[in-house]
Parts: C-alpha cells; structure tokens; sequence
C-alpha cells in the first residue's frame, strides 16, 4: 500500500512541472546598433558595424541556446577611408571573411517573461572562420512580445589571432570594446519533442 502512495505521488509530481517551453528571439537588425571602441595612445577609435540577421531558440528550463546572430565585417566603419582600407585587408580580412558570428550556446541567470533582467550568454563567437569561446553580459527588458538588450564586452581580438594594427608611433589596445544594442520579438511556446 505504502509503495502505491509514492507512486501516485510521484506522478502528481510529474504532472504538475508542465512541459518545457522555448522562447523564439528574432533580432531586428534595422533597430539594433554595434558600435566598437579600440583605445589607442593619441586617440580612441570610434566604429560602428551592422547585424544583418539572428534568430535564437531559448530552452526556459535549462538555458540551453540554439541559433546564430550575423554581423556584416564588411560594413565595419570608423568614419576614416584610409584607416577602414587597412582594418578591412588586414585586421578583419573581410573579403575573404564577410561575417563575424555569435554562437550561443547557454544563458546564464532569471530571464523574466516581463520587465528587465541581467543575464549571461555563453557561446561562441566565430572571427576570420575560427571560434572563440565568450560571456556576455546582457541587461535584458521584455514588454509583450519585444525585448531590448544591451551588452558591453570586450574582445580580445589579438589574442584571436588578428593582426595587432599598431605602428611604431602609433600603438593600440589589444582588445576592442564592443557595444550592442539589440532589439527585436521573443515568444514563448511549448518544445515539441
């Protein structure tokens, strides 16, 4: 008798988690902004490139992450034609490499179904066709069905194995400060298994 109760016990237990759900992220590049930052010892450089797409699939339970957001090397810019022509043929190599992307793999922390939240996304993000493993932070607000995020990292691009730009007069960071500002929907539903 006693091992009956355990059982319908537990299966009360098993009926009352409820199925797992995915969260759809689908960035809008249009309304979304990556503006870099690489300091140097008489300036910094100011730079901006384009998202041109992103869709991501969110398991809510465990946090595992599917999906690939886009970045167009070649629409890098920093507002100096000369500066841009090295960054491309040297630096970022973007004829031959045209997009940089994000791999995530795991988001870390409470992502709320409204208001804001601070989370963590761990992934890969793959430069000149080879992948590095990163974590960035992301403050993260969700009204309906749209979300706002903003994240401020830092890439060591160097230690990546692009070219370090500096000069013997000029000398520049070897690591490039990078800002998003994403935009787009999420939705929520139920995994199909």
């Amino acid at each position: 008798m006693k091992s009956k109760s355990l059982i319908a016990v537990w299966f009360l237990a098993l009926a009352s988690v409820g199925p797992a759900e995915e969260m759809r992220i689908e960035l809008d590049p249009r309304g979304s902004s990556i503006t870099f930052v690489l300091k140097a010892t008489l300036h910094s450089v100011h730079g901006i490139t384009d998202a041109t797409s992103g869709s991501l699939a969110l398991e809510t339970e465990s946090g595992a992450m599917s999906g690939e957001v886009v970045v167009d090397a070649l629409s890098a810019d920093t507002g100096n034609k000369k500066r841009d022509k090295k960054m491309h043929a040297k630096v970022l190599r973007s004829a031959e490499h045209s997009r940089i992307l994000l791999r995530p793999h795991r988001l870390e922390g409470n992502l709320a179904t409204a208001g804001p939240s601070d989370v963590t996304l761990h992934g890969d993000m793959v430069i000149l066709g080879q992948p590095h493993v990163i974590h960035i932070p992301l403050r993260v607000e969700i009204v309906d069905d749209r979300f706002n995020a903003i994240a401020e990292f830092e890439v060591p691009y160097v230690e990546w194995g692009l070219e370090d730009p500096s000069t013997f007069v000029l000398r520049v960071a070897k690591v490039v400060e990078v800002t998003v500002s994403a935009h787009g929907t999420i939705r929520a539903g139920e995994l199909t298994e």
